[in-house]
């Protein structure tokens, strides 16, 4: 039976329509982009995202989607998990603009100090904890902590605005917690007092923690939250009181700061990172012992000489950041295989920071760009706010952090050249 031929094109609109709509359907939990909302989702939004830029017909994306999506549930309402089709006509000239030549390529946009994004290329595993535990230490902290002593100034600042201040027996804010402070920016404040605080927990007579209380401004008494401590919950509380801002206002000249440039217009060189004056550290033995209670920050440099004189931004920041941590810098070469394995230090052409506390026994690699001062601004920021995934600090044996022994250099004899012996502290290569 022939069909008539608008039946046929109707069914060859309903076969083809699911194509149309990309490899991610409309249930689920990751953001569909295009580049008509791609500024409007991504750039003026006030919270974190990770943008996967992806083909349809791409194998290594459709091994990606479960992880992705996977990744998407667990950070739902914490941060954004998107996705824009390469493949598609309509949004090329966006994933051109990114610099996207190959797929799956994901890339990481955090609001930035200057109301830019930072945008970095994520090189970490493809599964969704992977994912997962990057983008929630890009999560903007909005949060100020409180104690007793810093409590009156906190209360009596701006006393006509709504205050929300969470009790509890964390140190530092839970994403949970960040993301509600960016969801209500400019209309609610949010503040932590730890339980230490025992001025302050007897002054709002607190009993248990966590416990939220809610000061709406001015003479209006304060309500003490009473529901679940999540998230659908907690935005419907503060709803009542103040209207959630959806994003933050840019100007039509407004652009993403990229960490890795996708195109030159100059032939200026590429902005060195790292200060020249960081001092070298010895030897790891020491480099341990110096770092005492302090956070020490290493910075590896690669085999080959790159130039370290800092551009003047980043080199008064890491001066600051100095108040703070120890810095030191140490060849890549001399760095023992044990050492570059545990701490994930791989084989690299550019300068590379990792922080660790010897006293607390942990440590947390920098995965941001070299180049970019603002992502290692970011990192240092969130280092000294405790806003980082710590990594278990392995132990090591005297000989794995000692650096290997220089042979010494021979004067020619006359007599028959010995056999050499191998160093054996010599590191070797190693494929991470």
């Amino acid at each position: 039976m022939a069909h008539h031929p608008l039946v046929v094109a109707a069914l060859s609109v309903g076969l083809l329509a699911p194509l149309a709509s990309g490899m991610y359907s409309s249930s689920s939990p990751v953001l569909q982009l295009t580049s008509k909302n791609f500024n409007e989702k991504i750039i003026k939004s006030n919270h974190a995202s990770i943008v996967e830029f992806y083909a349809p017909w791409c194998g290594h994306c459709k091994n990606l989607k479960p992880a992705y999506e996977a990744a998407a549930g667990n950070l739902k309402g914490l941060a954004q998990v998107a996705a824009i089709d390469c493949d598609d006509d309509a949004n090329k000239p966006t994933c051109q603009e990114y610099g996207v030549e190959g797929f799956p390529t994901l890339k990481s946009f955090k609001p930035g100090k200057s109301g830019k994004p930072v945008v970095q290329n994520y090189q970490g595993p493809r599964s969704a904890k992977g994912i997962v535990d990057y983008v929630l230490d890009l999560i903007p902290n909005h949060v100020t902590r409180v104690n007793s002593k810093t409590l009156e100034e906190f209360l009596q600042k701006n006393n006509e605005t709504a205050k929300a201040i969470l009790f509890t027996k964390k140190g530092v804010a839970t994403p949970l917690y960040k993301a509600l402070a960016i969801d209500f920016q400019g209309a609610i404040t949010f503040a932590q007092i730890r339980d230490k605080e025992t001025d302050a927990t007897e002054l709002f007579g607190i009993q248990k923690f966590p416990t939220l209380v809610f000061l709406p401004g001015g003479a209006a008494e304060g309500v003490v939250y009473d529901g679940e401590m999540k998230k659908d919950q907690m935005f419907t509380f503060f709803s009542k009181f103040a209207k959630p801002t959806t994003g933050k206002q840019h100007t039509k000249e407004d652009k993403p700061v990229s960490s890795s440039s996708t195109s030159s217009t100059t032939s200026a060189p590429p902005r060195p990172t790292f200060d020249a004056t960081i001092p070298a550290v010895p030897s790891m033995q020491e480099f341990a012992e110096a770092c005492g209670k302090k956070i020490c920050v290493l910075v590896i440099t690669p085999p080959v000489a790159v130039p370290l004189i800092a551009h003047e931004k980043t080199n008064a920041y890491i001066n600051q950041a100095k108040q703070s941590f120890h810095f030191f810098q140490v060849p890549l070469s001399t760095l023992p295989g044990t050492f570059k394995t545990a701490l994930e230090i791989k084989e690299s052409e550019k300068p590379q920071m990792i922080a660790v506390s010897t006293k607390k026994r942990w440590y947390v690699p920098y995965t941001g760009e070299p180049e970019s001062h603002e992502a290692m601004e970011s990192w240092i920021d969130a280092l000294k706010m405790g806003e980082v995934h710590k990594k278990k600090l392995p132990d090591f044996r005297p000989e794995d952090v000692t650096p290997p022994k220089a042979p010494k250099e021979e004067t020619p004899k006359k007599e028959a050249p010995k056999e050499e012996v191998p160093v054996k502290e010599a590191p070797k290569h190693e494929e991470l």
